[in-house]
């Protein structure tokens, strides 16, 4: 590397030298034996040619001037890459297979922003929120009443009833179905005393935990409104499609037997509150009790207070 840089400053120093030897050249007139002749008669002449001789001396002069100060700044700047060279800042271009055109120096690094730009920079937002943990110690019951408001020991003996329930139910259709008296009016009797103790989820959780219960197990939890008949009370009263009706006069509605039902109760006629969600927000209208004119469907939506 040392051998090729010095040619190069050999190489260099010698265009340099080539350069001002040809601007400091006298003129091929003036360097013939008729160009000298010349000058030694122009010392007999008048004072008109010793100010021409005058001017051409000055200009001569500040053209040397001029091309020994191009020399020297071309001098140092070779200088100052050979001492870069060694320093490791620069590198000689490369050529690639010994032709083509040379390989463009590495750029040199970023350099680092002052302190202040520092400072000044924003903070990196904060971590996405991770999702709780589940706990899979409990089941999707117990959980799903844990999310619907009941403490974890309440959530349990819920389940522990509920479990004690359906046994009781499976052992008297295996009864009914070996002694043959499945589907018969003692079977449905038996039946109806066992459900009777079926422990009411909604009435331990209440109207909202219930809602967060459904929502928790993945079922549907809403009646949602998929057509509006024409000059149906569901339309004078300005229902919509996509409207999700939450209650119907004082009872909270999740199913769409629900809704039915309810609508079939009480005095025909009367006007009845209805409440639904429409784009987030709660609305209320007034609808005669009786059929609503709707088509309507089971979905499922984040629980909302109403």
């Amino acid at each position: 590397m040392t051998r090729i840089v010095t040619a190069v400053l050999l190489i260099a120093l010698g265009a340099i030298g080539a350069t001002m030897a040809n601007w400091l050249s006298v003129p091929a007139e003036d360097a013939s034996p008729g160009g000298l002749a010349r000058s030694a008669g122009a010392t007999r002449d008048d004072g008109s040619d010793s100010a021409r001789r005058l001017r051409d001396l000055e200009a001569r002069l500040a053209r040397e001037t001029s091309a020994r100060q191009q020399a020297e700044n071309q001098l140092s700047e070779m200088q100052r890459k050979y001492a870069a060279l060694h320093d490791g800042r620069e590198s000689l271009p490369v050529r690639a297979n010994g032709g083509g055109n040379a390989a463009p120096a590495a750029a040199p690094p970023p350099a680092a922003p002052p302190p202040e730009a520092m400072a000044a920079a924003p903070a990196e937002p904060p971590p996405p929120a991770q999702p709780p943990e589940v706990d899979y110690s409990k089941s999707e019951m117990e959980r799903a009443l844990i999310a619907g408001g009941l403490d974890p020991n309440a959530a349990a003996d819920v389940k522990r009833k509920s479990d004690q329930l359906q046994m009781a139910q499976m052992y008297l259709r295996d009864q009914a179905t070996r002694e043959e008296w499945l589907d018969t009016p003692r079977f449905h009797e038996e039946m109806a005393a066992l459900e009777a103790q079926q422990v009411s989820i909604r009435d331990e959780l209440g109207e909202d935990g219930y809602d967060r219960y459904l929502f928790s197990l993945g079922q549907s939890n809403r009646v949602r409104v998929d057509d509006v008949m024409s000059g149906s009370p569901a339309a004078d009263a300005g229902l919509e499609v996509g409207d999700m009706i939450l209650r119907y006069g004082d009872t909270r509605v999740f199913r769409p037997d629900e809704l039915v039902a309810q609508t079939t109760a009480g005095e025909p006629g009367e006007m009845v509150r209805l409440v639904v969600i429409r784009q987030g927000k709660l609305i209320s209208v007034d609808v005669p009790r009786g059929p609503l004119g709707l088509r309507i469907n089971a979905t499922q939506s984040m629980p909302q207070s109403g």
